[in-house]
């Protein structure tokens, strides 16, 4: 059972991997729980018993749906957002209780945890906040993206020509300003470099000059080779410490150095100084910059090494592996009690 089709959540810890699952013996049926009425999610709940496991994807349903499930069946809830933290951009609590940070949540999330028989966590944060409710069968797995067909490697061969790029939301907008001040400063001593963003609409209220590309599904796949430098700044707090650097694994999997906040999963995703850096500070996020608009061949070089680790850790067909190698221990495990 899913969120909407329409979100990342749904098509990078979902979607991606329907399939395949046959490859690995396993047959998965999906059900749109968001907007149910709460007769057809009775009978979900109640029928559920016809499956060895109920994966439900990031939805916090309420205790009592959670119980019949957990009774009738293998539970295996699987996030990737911090969902007991407030958005980093949101000001004050929550005011809809359906939202992360609330209280309704934090109770719905406690509670799913310590029913749940398997937890899929996409990060670290995650894991280690699951694991207070279920210390046994929570696990970290990564978001995935698939392995981008075979293409020229695109690199600026001067200054004059380099691109950084960003990709995400209109909500995570918010976290280019964390980083306008380096940008900014960049382009006054560069002026011919660009920084171009891709999201529902451009930033606003910066002084860095961004180029605006509206989000599609079509255009994203020419837009990321178009770039030459990837991006993730993020906010030191609960709910960014929680995100599972999607972003950088799409620049990763095209070929692309990248700079990022040295926060969370970012962490694992980046090594440090050999496919990219991890930056703390505005005057490190600049360091950065100059260091890859001056020389094509560090450019070159990370991006082999940022390639070569998403296909190492987190390309789809290894994270799927990862996952029915845990879904099948854990069934066989529990057939013998």
């Amino acid at each position: 059972m899913h969120v909407a089709e329409d979100q990342a959540s749904y098509r990078y810890r979902v979607e991606q991997f329907l399939p395949f699952w046959e490859e690995y013996g396993i047959e998965m049926h999906t059900v749109r729980i968001t907007g149910k009425s709460y007769p057809e999610k009775l009978r979900l709940a109640l029928g559920s018993k016809k499956y060895d496991y109920v994966w439900l994807q990031r939805k916090l349903l309420a205790l009592f749906f959670i119980t019949l499930i957990a009774r009738r069946s293998r539970l295996l809830y699987d996030y990737d957002d911090a969902l007991y933290a407030r958005e980093s951009y949101i000001d004050g609590l929550p005011k809809k209780p359906t939202k992360p940070g609330s209280k309704q949540s934090i109770s719905r999330l406690n509670s799913l945890l310590k029913r749940t028989s398997m937890v899929f966590a996409g990060s670290d944060a995650l894991v280690n906040y699951a694991r207070q409710f279920n210390p046994d069968g929570t696990f970290l797995v990564p978001t995935a993206f698939s392995k981008v067909p075979e293409l020229p490697v695109r690199v600026s061969c001067s200054d004059d020509r380099v691109t950084f790029g960003w990709i995400g939301n209109n909500l995570n907008l918010f976290f280019l300003s964390l980083i306008d001040d380096a940008a900014s400063s960049l382009q006054a001593r560069y002026p011919a470099v660009r920084f171009s963003v891709m999201s529902g609409k451009p930033p606003e209220g910066l002084k860095t000059c961004w180029n605006f590309v509206s989000w599609s599904k079509e255009a994203e796949v020419e837009w990321l080779e178009s770039i030459d430098i990837g991006m993730m700044p993020l906010v030191d707090d609960e709910w960014s410490r929680g995100k599972c650097a999607f972003k950088l694994l799409q620049y990763m999997a095209h070929g692309k150095p990248v700079i990022a906040s040295a926060v969370g999963a970012n962490r694992a995703a980046v090594i440090d100084g050999v496919s990219g850096y991890l930056a703390s500070s505005s005057a490190e996020w600049l360091a950065a910059f100059e260091s890859l608009v001056t020389s094509p061949d560090r450019r070159r070089a990370m991006g082999k090494e940022s390639c070569k680790h998403f296909l190492q850790t987190y390309e789809r067909q290894k994270v799927q592996e990862q996952m029915a190698d845990l879904l099948h221990r854990h069934f066989n495990q529990t057939q013998q009690h």
